[in-house]
């Protein structure tokens, strides 16, 4: 990493929000990136400047073990936290408190951790209640809405306040956030209907007069930005709408859309709220019971022909910021269109995972279990080898020594464990590979090498499914164990025959097999999980301790 730059630590990085920023920001900081899907999943490539630790904000113990990898490198100056959980559904799940409420705490404890400057928070203009004819919202509002993601970034922002560390504290309330792309639920809703010749392609609920402020994602990376840049300059704490002056209703964007789709208006077809809501209450109850819920729900009717006025004329004068006018959603429906009609597939691809909430990702909690059983199940592994080799003749394996047997079986756990967490198969694929190159040139038999792979597997999988994880299902350790194996099995085999098939000999079979720690393939393989995975490294500094009595 760069030491000239300044360190940023970013919650909920693989977010709509974090992926943009990171994209944008390349270069400028050094990011320490915290998220519970990978970069391989979140569809970011690994930066020079950036390390990404996967781990759930809920869980205390585990995100304050980040503070290493951040004090290791240069420390942090800056915490933008973004992660939080929200969905359409409006019930009052359990992970408002976990994450939003918990794990804003547990990002706190880790901000103190540090020692950072400025902690920039991420709260919602939606957290704040639709005002009477009349008044707006302005930075004094309260978060006074009355459902369960309100609530609970009401008590985060509380959290925040009465936080007695001496770093500043920015509270962003932030508007409706779109991109080229979409990817906000309610508007890629509308478009689709819209666009399409279902029976309720032009009907807008009440007189369409609905109406939230929106924010392109490009002026929210900006705004970010110059709070990050204005640091000494800002109060010790303050509440920042991230917002327009101005909201733009149901009708304003049903008519910029049809306008843009078919070359002039359609007139919409008003529903009064009396007839609509026993038609969507309908529609709702049918769809979820045959397992396709709509997106329209009852509790959405309550916001017909209401509107979320907002002035945040305050803030864009203290931060000397305003939204791009070329970004306003009705102008910028434009390039949403032009997208959706040009590259559907991305198009329904990065909408479709913007509905998407796991509270409690499956791999994740098998990684984290599988993490703290590493020594105890290296051991075991290790003795199981030796087990197979008095009933199953593996005189291959007789040829190593127990130093260097239990570092391969190290790198072995460590590569998959990592495949578990990024749900990325193509390290272990690449682990088989070089595994069965080496193994050849040793004058292994192929047979042999796959035996040991499954026994390993079996070991794993089996000691995994005696305590089953939370949330973790048998199928899920089918998948990412059984499966993830197999893979690796298929690969060594394939070498083994590419190797044969070209008339490649392997070396004088030695009578002792040691680690090859000056080898560059393996040494890359290794630096490359080492950058993947910090969580209680180990398998570095076994791989040249083993290296150097082999020599």
């Amino acid at each position: 990493m760069n030491m000239s730059l300044p360190g940023l630590i970013i919650t909920g990085a693989s977010g709509f929000v974090g992926r943009h920023f990171l994209r944008a920001v390349e270069g400028r900081f050094r990011l320490f990136c915290i998220a519970r899907r990978s970069q391989f999943e979140a569809g970011l490539s690994r930066g020079e400047n950036q390390r990404w630790t996967q781990v759930d904000i809920g869980n205390r113990e585990e995100l304050l073990k980040v503070a290493r990898c951040v004090q290791d490198h240069g420390g942090a100056d800056y915490m933008l936290h973004l992660a939080g959980y929200y969905d359409f559904n409006y019930a009052d799940h359990p992970e408002y408190t976990r994450t939003n409420v918990e794990g804003t705490r547990n990002v706190l404890a880790l901000a103190d951790e540090v020692g950072i400057d400025h902690f920039v928070f991420s709260s919602s203009l939606a957290a704040c209640r639709f005002p009477d004819p009349g008044v707006i919202i302005t930075e004094d509002s309260a978060p006074d809405a009355d459902f369960p993601y309100a609530r609970s970034k009401r008590e985060a922002e509380s959290i925040i306040e009465r936080h007695p560390a001496q770093y500043r504290k920015s509270v962003l309330r932030l508007a409706a956030l779109f991109s080229d792309w979409c990817e906000y639920p309610p508007v890629y809703a509308f478009l689709n209907t819209w666009a399409s010749d279902r029976w309720n392609a032009r009907v807008l609920g009440g007189k369409g007069e609905s109406a939230v402020p929106y924010l392109h994602i490009r002026d929210l990376t900006a705004l970010l930005l110059k709070v990050i840049a204005m640091t000494d300059a800002l109060p010790a704490y303050g509440v920042y709408n991230a917002s327009p002056s101005h909201t733009t209703s149901h009708l304003e964007i049903f008519r910029a859309a049809t306008r843009f789709l078919f070359g002039e208006e359609r007139r919409p077809l008003h529903i009064p709220s009396v007839l609509a809501r026993p038609g969507v209450f309908l529609r709702e109850s049918v769809l979820t019971l045959f397992g396709h819920p709509p997106f329209e729900r009852s509790w959405m009717l309550r916001y017909i022909d209401r509107d979320l006025r907002v002035d945040a004329q305050r803030t864009h004068a203290l931060l000397q910021w305003k939204p791009t006018p070329r970004y306003d959603l009705t102008r910028r429906l434009l390039i949403l269109i032009e997208n959706m009609k040009h590259h559907p597939e991305v198009w329904t691809q990065r909408n479709e995972a913007a509905f998407v909430h796991a509270a409690s990702r499956p791999n994740l909690v098998l990684y984290t279990a599988m993490l703290h059983q590493r020594d105890a199940m290296v051991t075991a592994l290790v003795h199981d080898i030796r087990s197979l080799q008095q009933r199953d003749s593996l005189t291959d394996y007789d040829r190593m020594n127990d130093d260097t047997l239990r570092a391969y079986v190290s790198l072995f756990y460590e590569v998959l464990i990592t495949s578990i967490r990024t749900r990325d198969r193509s390290t272990l694929r690449n682990y088989a590979r070089v595994l069965a190159y080496h193994r050849h040139q040793q004058g292994f038999d192929c047979r042999q090498v796959c035996t040991v792979l499954t026994m390993l597997k079996d070991g794993v999988r089996s000691r995994v499914a005696a305590d089953l994880p939370e949330n973790v299902r048998v199928e899920d350790i089918h998948d990412y164990i059984n499966l993830s194996v197999q893979l690796a099995c298929d690969e060594v085999e394939e070498v083994f025959e590419q190797l044969q098939s070209s008339g490649v000999e392997p070396a004088a079979a030695a009578d002792t097999v040691n680690v090859f720690s000056s080898n560059a393939e393996m040494q890359r393989l290794i630096d490359e999980l080492h950058d993947v995975c910090r969580d209680g490294w180990e398998i570095k500094g076994i791989f040249e301790k083993t290296g150097q009595r082999s020599r």
